[in-house]
């Protein structure tokens, strides 16, 4: 091990992840209005945060323009980073911005067309891990699509920081569904990331491919880091005892609290309304995780987002994406 590393410590490491976030904490405030957050659930080690969709002035509520934040993100969330640096050295080099403007039509051909994508959600997961969490994606996942219209096979995010406090490096993998029930999107979203939070090794464990994978394009930006973070990926290295897995999920549905196309609701009745759920919301959250042992004792962080429809998120954010 170079001396560069030896000196790259624990501390060394959190301050490098940190500078891998893009955005702030306040990308989706205009969009987003958190209800409750970092709230714990009973007897697990999950903690939920909720947000309801805003409403503009005139009391409609903003899920277009929600489903066009996310998409104008397309760049930091499909495009590595060497990429974009290069397009930065050119524009800085050149004056033109036809480089970003390749990548911005490069990054949109890697999303499905399908009406029924999940890849609205995985972006607004992790739109909302970089700014409520401030949890850096470390893998870009898009950019290992080999078909469009395939979705890739694995985790729907990796995300990472280092806890002091355990004296551990948390990789948490993401999962988000969009369903049109609560109770089925909760029941789904668990079911999909228990298997990378549970299996415990080996050649067929679930995370063994995404790990691979990790470590094979890790796209940071800086070398040291790199080299420090593929010792603790790599299951036959004494770091990898160090690593912690934690789980990081969205998980949106339809709420009838919101008004119909041809209704008016104040925005505060809808908060009113969702406030009074939310503690029955924590407890289907607790039961699944409790009934799906031992998935109660991982981190996890679960952010839970009522639509006034989902199939229309989806569909607005397709038409950001398409759009041109």
């Amino acid at each position: 091990m170079s001396e560069q590393m030896e000196e790259l410590g624990f501390k060394s490491i959190e301050e490098s992840l940190e500078t891998l976030l893009r955005g702030d904490d306040g990308d989706l405030d205009a969009y987003l209005l958190g209800i409750g957050s970092q709230v714990d659930i009973a007897d697990t080690k999950a903690k939920v945060h909720c947000y309801v969709v805003t409403h503009d002035g005139n009391d409609r509520p903003r899920v277009k323009d929600l489903a066009r934040a996310v998409a104008a993100r397309v760049l930091d969330y499909a495009i590595p980073r060497s990429e974009l640096q290069k397009a930065h050295e050119q524009m800085v080099s050149n004056k033109s911005t036809a480089k970003f403007v390749e990548l911005v039509v490069k990054a949109k051909k890697l999303f499905s067309d399908a009406p029924k994508s999940g890849e609205g959600g995985e972006m607004l997961l992790y739109m909302l891990a970089q700014a409520k969490l401030r949890l850096p994606q470390v893998l870009c996942k898009m950019s290992l699509k080999t078909n469009s219209r395939l979705h890739y096979n694995g985790a729907d995010a990796l995300h990472m920081s280092y806890d002091k406090t355990e004296d551990k490096l948390a990789l948490y993998w993401g999962e988000a569904k969009l369903y049109g029930s609560v109770s089925e999107a909760i029941r789904e979203c668990l079911d999909s990331i228990g298997p990378f939070l549970c299996d415990d090794g080996g050649t067929d464990a679930r995370q063994s491919r995404d790990l691979e994978l990790l470590s094979g394009y890790l796209d940071l930006g800086d070398s040291e880091l790199e080299e420090a973070l593929i010792r603790y990926l790599d299951p036959d290295d004494p770091m990898f005892n160090k690593l912690q897995y934690r789980g990081v999920c969205l998980v949106g549905f339809n709420e009838s609290a919101y008004p119909g196309e041809t209704e008016s609701k104040k925005h505060q009745e809808v908060i009113s309304s969702v406030e009074a759920a939310f503690s029955n919301w924590q407890l289907q959250i607790g039961r699944n995780l409790r009934s799906r042992s031992p998935l109660h004792d991982f981190h996890m962080e679960i952010f839970l987002v009522p639509f006034p429809s989902v199939s229309k998120y989806r569909e607005y954010f397709l038409g950001e994406i398409n759009h041109g």
